[in-house]
């Protein structure tokens, strides 16, 4: 039997809330009662979508899409610039790291659906989060963040920890933090992980 990769530990702790079974009936009931709409929408902008020739394993297109548009939302800043430009790619690491882990993949996935597809008074939004303005986007972010309701909130954290964990993971995050790794992995013999500085 393999080991298991550390990051599976990290995301499966991350993505907990998203299994939990009252946002699991949040879904449900947003399904039941038309607040999350299963019809067809315009096309998610270009940026967000999967890139020509990834063939996803876990996340639909539009899941795709969604969880690349709430990333750069959440990263902000200069690591939003790389992953609007294609230079870094979080959905496509998130994707991998689901398709390995199947009991997670369909918790995030009714997550994503949630959160592109839901509507007022369940998310606070009436279009598609992917057709929205990068401020209303923050807006609905910050309103999940902030929401009396627990499974409104453990959206949230299950969306900003996947988000965060597959940013840093990408290579092209490294320059952000001044990190050269990964340490022990090829790239960076652990030595260079002792010799390396944490204060400029």
């Amino acid at each position: 039997m393999s080991a298991r990769p550390p990051e599976h530990a990290a995301l499966e702790a991350a993505l907990a809330p998203l299994d939990r079974r009252g946002f699991l009936r949040l879904v449900g009931l947003a399904l039941a009662a038309g607040l999350a709409p299963a019809g067809c929408a315009r096309e998610a902008p270009a940026w967000c979508l999967p890139p020509e020739g990834l063939a996803l394993r876990a996340l639909s297109p539009r899941g795709y899409a969604v969880l690349t548009a709430a990333a750069a939302r959440l990263v902000g800043g200069a690591g939003a610039t790389r992953i609007a430009a294609g230079d870094a790619r979080p959905a496509a690491t998130a994707d991998a790291w689901l398709a390995s882990l199947p009991g997670l993949a369909g918790p995030v996935a009714q997550g994503l659906a949630l959160l592109e597809w839901g509507v007022h008074p369940l998310v606070a939004k009436w279009r598609p989060f992917t057709a929205l303005a990068p401020a209303a986007q923050d807006a609905v972010l910050a309103d999940l963040a902030r929401s009396r309701l627990g499974p409104k909130r453990d959206l949230f954290r299950g969306l900003r920890s996947l988000a965060y964990l597959a940013f840093y993971a990408d290579p092209a995050a490294r320059p952000l933090v001044g990190h050269p790794g990964p340490f022990g992995r090829g790239g960076v013999p652990v030595a260079d992980a002792m010799r390396y500085a944490l204060e400029p």
